[in-house]
């Protein structure tokens, strides 16, 4: 794993959006709207993980970040939420900023996706200027 390439196993808990903007703002290569867009994308996904869980030592959130000279690429995962993805698209009480759920994600991101069904990963990435 190189420098660009980080992943941090987080607390399933309120504290993980603020632990995974803290590791976000450190990571080399993200800055200015890249930044502002991946640490909103990066809460949002972790809002969608936490949904539901009741917090407790064991339960973690797994995010991973990638930094190309094309391309950030960040993914969060570990169980899958509750809600599927299809849903958290289309529903208005879905957590975090308002209720857009992954509305938010799909229109800033360049790409994303969902992926494993018992190891669920949500991922976007960002085109780098």
């Amino acid at each position: 794993m190189s420098l660009n390439e980080r992943v941090f196993e987080l607390p399933a808990t309120a504290a993980a959006a603020g632990m995974a903007r803290r590791e976000l703002a450190a990571m080399p290569g993200i800055s200015g709207e890249l930044a502002y867009k991946a640490l909103l994308m990066t809460s949002e996904l972790i809002a969608v993980y936490l949904y539901d869980v009741v917090p407790s030592p064991e339960a973690t959130v797994r995010l991973s970040l990638r930094v190309t000279p094309q391309c950030v690429r960040i993914e969060v995962g570990g169980r899958p939420p509750g809600v599927s993805p299809d849903a958290l698209m289309h529903s208005s009480e879905t957590p975090s900023l308002g209720g857009f759920g992954l509305q938010i994600v799909q229109r800033m991101a360049d790409a994303w996706g969902v992926e494993g069904p018992q190891d669920t990963m949500i991922w976007f990435e960002l085109k780098r200027s």
